[in-house]
């Protein structure tokens, strides 16, 4: 290819490298320009002309619509819907995978070979699958077998038209070579290092087809690990070191069979017995006796019958037809690996969504409350609300006829006023369902200890929200009956318990377990009465002595101006005056502020039987509801409805 040269003319306009920087957009449009031939008046535009930029799609557009072959658009879209709808039941990067081999009819096959401590072992195996014996030793060859691998990184191996490595990446490093099979089969395959396993599950025969590549992070030192998942995997062990753990095979119930994962163990004396292998996933091969038969071919074509059986006795050639097994592309037909793989993937999905439905029917059977206690819960929740009624009686009759109530007696407000608050407050605190309020703390104890205290409460199962202030007498306090009536918020049931205080029970109350129960709180309840219908019973109480001693001096200046106005009228005829105004201010004093208290007396008793009502009603309902296995959430229950959906239609796309 020539140099290029900045002075070499583009279309019809030269660039000079000496003259003012051209944008090369611009250059090029400048030159279409230049090119085209001015229209003749009339003549109709063509309609390459016409054509738009919006409708050429760029290829390095991130979101463009990708080119998928027709006979596998069905399981594409089945696929990308298992993706939207089975996220969670599903490894996202092996679906990703199936996805990419769906996108032509040839997909590459990527194959992981893992094995030994430093991967020496493994680049043997695959140097020696991969190898032309009709051909002298390659370069390639020669590289992979002297490859440092100290830093740990996985080696990539491609098919390229030239030896090249690409160490640019801190994941793996890429080593292209001129392989034919490679090239046939359209393979890639992936060298790591790993530990043979001491205890083989299906977990771990996982791992296999989903290893994990780690690199250092630069803040921290730690290592962060990238999945690379593959459709096949060779597994090589030395010697008898962890034979034991690969010779056991994935469990009946695994979708993992052997052609996806095969192991091999490298011994020094020969296969195993045919009977052995045939209940063992495990091959014994003889890597050096492999080495010798190719190096033997290589060195003369007479000695092939000595390869052939230096080759048989070796045990590779049963590995070799496994690597390139199902790797075949025609056209329209779904290449076996990628058709295994979709299949795996869709067996994982529907064992993980029978696990979760099996683990939800135990949680429900070992949730189910006896009968019994059920009974004894319901018969304490009985005996508890028949004392606390009778605890807001007598307490409220005690402090409503104690000497404290009758300091606020109407005669007695000119010196007591201020002590409404202090007085009123006192009663609610001392005497309104302390008792009942411990109480119903340690039968919630109880209750959550027998283990009727549901994880999820269904909506039908809720109780309506309590307002013991719905319904105001209709003989309440003028201009303070509004202040009375306000309703509350909607208490929860662990408002009365903060986070920071401690609990007066021994056991641990999952409070969370309430949270859909507007079951009301009594200490709340108390604070909302001292908060709402003091502070107007204060206002009142200073309004009407304030009103009392107002019309009292304003009848006694009347009777002073008439007794000085008027000098027929004597002492007593003008006093008569002044005490007609005290006389009507202390009645309405006394009618009024007797009202007030009778009205307090009444609201504080009514508000004490609703939320003992509303207590009682609502612990029935968790003892009632409570402890019958835990329902299924629906919308748990609705994704695995539609990641079952997305099952069924990719076993219908795959014909399965």
């Amino acid at each position: 290819m020539p140099p290029y040269s900045a002075s070499r003319s583009v279309g019809s306009i030269a660039v000079n490298p000496t003259s003012k920087y051209v944008c090369p957009a611009c250059v090029f449009r400048n030159v279409v320009s230049s090119v085209r031939r001015p229209k003749k008046p009339g003549q109709p535009t063509p309609l390459s002309t016409r054509r738009t930029f919006s409708t050429i799609t760029s290829v390095t557009a991130i979101n463009a619509k990708k080119d998928i072959p027709p006979a596998f658009r069905e399981l594409y879209h089945a696929l990308s819907a298992l993706k939207r709808e089975a996220a969670v039941y599903t490894n996202l990067s092996q679906l990703e995978l199936a996805l990419r081999g769906l996108e032509s009819e040839n997909a590459v096959t990527r194959i992981a070979a893992l094995g030994g401590a430093d991967g020496r072992d493994t680049r043997r195996l695959v140097k020696v699958l991969l190898a032309d014996p009709l051909a002298a030793e390659a370069e390639w060859e020669k590289q992979l077998s002297g490859l440092d691998s100290s830093d740990g990184r996985a080696l990539l191996i491609r098919y390229g038209e030239k030896l090249e490595l690409d160490q640019r990446y801190p994941l793996l490093r890429t080593l292209y070579l001129p392989s034919v099979i490679l090239h046939n089969h359209n393979l890639e395959i992936l060298v790591q290092a790993a530990g043979t396993p001491s205890e083989p599950t299906d977990a771990r025969t996982q791992t296999y087809l989903v290893p994990g590549l780690e690199t250092p992070l630069s803040a921290t030192g730690r290592y962060s690990t990238v999945t690379y998942p593959v459709h096949k995997a060779l597994i090589l062990s030395q010697g008898f070191e962890g034979i034991t753990a690969l010779l056991t095979p994935p469990s009946a119930g695994s979708s993992i069979g052997k052609s996806m994962i095969m192991a091999v163990v490298d011994t020094p004396w020969g296969n195993l017995s045919s009977d052995h292998q045939a209940l063992h996933p495990v091959n014994a091969i003889n890597l050096e006796r492999a080495e010798e038969a190719i190096g033997t071919f290589r060195q003369s074509l007479d000695n092939s019958f000595n390869y052939e059986h230096a080759w048989f006795d070796s045990g590779l050639p049963k590995v070799s037809a496994w690597l390139i097994e199902g790797t075949e592309g025609l056209p329209a037909i779904l290449k076996p690996t990628v058709r295994r793989l979709a299949e795996t993937l869709v067996a994982d999905v529907e064992n993980a969504i029978e696990k979760e439905d099996f683990e939800q029917m135990e949680k429900q059977a070992s949730s189910i409350v006896p009968r019994s206690t059920r009974e004894l819960m319901s018969n304490l929740l009985a005996n508890w609300a028949e004392a606390a009624h009778t605890e807001l009686r007598n307490q409220l009759d005690l402090a409503f006829a104690g000497k404290n109530w009758r300091k606020l007696a109407w005669w007695k407000l000119g010196w007591r006023v201020d002590d409404v608050t202090h007085i009123t407050s006192d009663i609610l605190r001392q005497s309104w369902l302390v008792d009942a309020d411990r109480g119903i703390v340690y039968l919630a104890g109880r209750i959550e200890q027998a283990g009727l205290l549901p994880s999820s409460v269904s909506a039908d199962t809720k109780k309506p929200d309590f307002n013991p202030y719905a319904k105001t007498p209709a003989n309440s306090i003028p201009s303070e009956s509004s202040t009375f009536a306000a309703a509350p918020e909607k208490i929860m049931f662990s408002d009365m318990f903060p986070a920071s205080a401690p609990s007066p029970i021994t056991h641990p109350l999952s409070l969370s377990s309430l949270q859909d129960y507007p079951i009301p709180s009594i200490a709340q309840h108390r604070q909302h009465l001292l908060s709402t219908t003091i502070p107007p019973l204060q206002s009142l109480a200073q309004r009407l002595l304030l009103q009392a001693l107002s019309t009292t001096a304003l009848t006694s200046i009347l009777s002073a101006l008439v007794y000085v106005s008027v000098s027929t009228t004597s002492v007593y005829e003008a006093g008569t005056v002044a005490a007609l105004g005290a006389v009507l201010g202390m009645r309405r004093l006394q009618k009024r502020w007797e009202a007030a208290r009778e009205m307090w007396m009444g609201s504080v008793r009514e508000d004490g039987r609703r939320v003992l009502r509303a207590v009682e009603e609502g612990w029935r309902g968790v003892v009632r509801e409570g402890g019958r296995g835990e329902r299924r959430d629906e919308e748990v229950g609705k994704e695995r409805e539609k990641a079952r959906e997305a099952v069924r239609g990719v076993r219908d796309a795959l014909g399965s």
